[in-house]
């Protein structure tokens, strides 16, 4: 008679259900941190100008050492008409 006043006991959870748990929840955090870094890498490049840092620091034209084309100011039209 002493089953009918006692509560059963609870199985032990399976120790693979929670290995995989355990790395589902590393995968998602290292999904959230990727995220950020990249959020955090556009708002960077949004802020440091784009494409203006393609080009290296102090290459511009005239610089010695350097040969950079100069861009017409006449551009789509015939130089030589005038």
């Amino acid at each position: 008679m002493g089953g009918l006043f006692k509560k059963p006991k609870a199985p032990e959870p399976d120790p693979k259900i929670e290995e995989n748990l355990r790395e589902q929840e590393i995968a998602a955090e290292q999904e959230r941190v990727d995220a950020g870094k990249k959020l955090a890498a556009k708002a960077q490049a949004r802020r440091r100008g784009g494409r203006k840092g393609l080009m290296a620091e102090g290459v511009t034209v005239g610089t010695p050492g350097r040969e950079v084309e100069q861009l017409q100011s006449t551009l789509g039209r015939n130089p030589r008409s005038g």
